[in-house]
């Protein structure tokens, strides 16, 4: 099974840097079992997004959203945005 190479848009670091520390390390767990399986992680709630092509999924951890993008011949997970669920979708 391939490891996936991931990458982070400026947002999104911003974001995980605002996060109180324990968070943050919620946030990069899932993000590392993310790179084992960007499509039906166990252990990872994630759903695709609707109307934005099969490659765009979300990551949810409780009340934050992660969207990301698949390529898959470059075996890449591109972090597009993060936040609150209410500003995630807008």
């Amino acid at each position: 099974m391939p490891i996936y190479q991931i990458k982070i848009h400026k947002q999104v670091q911003k974001f995980l840097l605002g996060l109180n520390p324990d968070l943050r390390t919620r946030f990069r767990n899932k993000i590392e079992n993310l790179r084992l399986d960007p499509y039906r992680h166990p252990k990872l709630d994630i759903k695709p997004m609707q109307g934005m092509g099969e490659s765009v999924f979300r990551l949810r951890a409780g009340q934050y959203r992660l969207i990301y993008r698949v390529h898959e011949q470059e075996l890449l997970i591109y972090l597009m945005t993060a936040g609150t669920r209410g500003d995630v979708y807008k």
